[in-house]
């Protein structure tokens, strides 16, 4: 077989095996170890929904970017968008700087949730008072 007809034979077999799936390439699962190969094989419509985020409950039920989440955690600042393909789960989101925001009480729950808020820190700056302010990063941390 000349080298024309070879590089032809190749080409036509990796186009069968691409298209039956024997060639297809294994999906990655996150790891702590593959992020990069896991970014690589995320679409470019995967990597935006994690930057915008959704899946908030606000607003009668719609996917608005603002508000609630009340599925995982209620009152949390809302959730990204799991990809179930690559092993990515979604991710429950706080309002930081100001702490995180929760709701006291869950349906079907009859015990009360608590969370800690902190003023931002440009109000706590404007208390002046540096002990203060080195008590709250103690309690964050």
């Amino acid at each position: 077989m000349d080298m024309r007809k070879n590089h032809l034979f190749i080409y036509v077999f990796m186009a069968f095996a691409s298209a039956s799936g024997l060639y297809a390439q294994k999906t990655p699962q996150l790891r702590a170890d593959n992020i990069d190969e896991v970014v690589r094989a995320m679409t470019l419509e995967e990597k935006a929904r994690l930057l915008v985020g959704g899946g908030n409950d606000d607003f009668a039920g719609s996917t608005s970017m603002v508000g609630q989440q009340r599925k995982i955690v209620a009152g949390a600042a809302g959730v990204t968008f799991g990809i179930p393909r690559l092993g990515i789960p979604p991710t429950v989101l706080a309002d930081d700087p100001a702490g995180v925001r929760i709701d006291p009480t869950r349906e079907g729950v009859d015990r009360m949730f608590y969370a800690t808020g902190f003023p931002v820190g440009t109000c706590l700056a404007c208390t002046w008072n540096a002990e203060l302010v080195e008590n709250v990063g103690r309690a964050i941390w």
